[in-house]
């Protein structure tokens, strides 16, 4: 197993294509979507990925972003698309993955948001519920949505924990 830190824009299709398969694979009710592209709604500008003799196995998207924490701007790694190939799951992929992920964040904070079906995942990787949720703006439309049922978790000390956290932007 290797583990590899990819700029987006050094992703070739070589590489692009078998992560799009993970994703379809990793997340089934969006399958459509992720044969004809790799990311969600932000496209991430780092892939942190976990491969097996070369296929990708598990993977996480990485953005740096300045966002809204109460009123102060705060720089986080905001990431995404955090999945492993059912195959390999309860193998401690996903845990390998956050581990180096420390030594490679962009920031001095991880943000994400994540199910309550999966915080327990997380939290056992470190990360700490900040808020309920997070306010995000469709940058095509300048719609504000509020988004309340997905956790706010943030990687690192220090962070303003209880303000209401703005992404500046679609979420990663």
């Amino acid at each position: 197993m290797t583990i590899e830190l990819i700029a987006e824009t050094d992703l070739t299709e070589e590489q692009d294509a078998p992560l799009r398969e993970l994703l379809a694979k990793a997340f089934p009710k969006r399958a459509d979507h992720f044969r004809r592209q790799s990311w969600w709604l932000a496209r991430p500008q780092w892939r942190l990925i976990l491969s097996d003799g070369g296929v990708p196995v598990a993977h996480l998207g990485i953005e740096r972003r300045r966002v809204g924490v109460g009123d102060e701007d705060v720089y986080v790694a905001g990431i995404g698309h955090v999945c492993t190939d059912p195959a390999y799951r309860g193998r401690g992929l996903g845990v390998e993955l956050m581990a180096h992920l420390r030594g490679v964040l962009p920031a001095p904070y991880g943000l994400l948001t994540c199910s309550r079906e999966v915080q327990g995942f997380y939290e056992a990787a470190g990360w700490v519920e900040v808020a309920p949720g997070v306010t995000m703006t469709n940058v095509y439309t300048g719609e504000q949505i509020e988004d309340v049922g997905h956790p706010a978790m943030v990687l690192g000390d220090g962070f303003p924990p209880g303000r209401p956290i703005d992404l500046r932007g679609l979420p990663w």
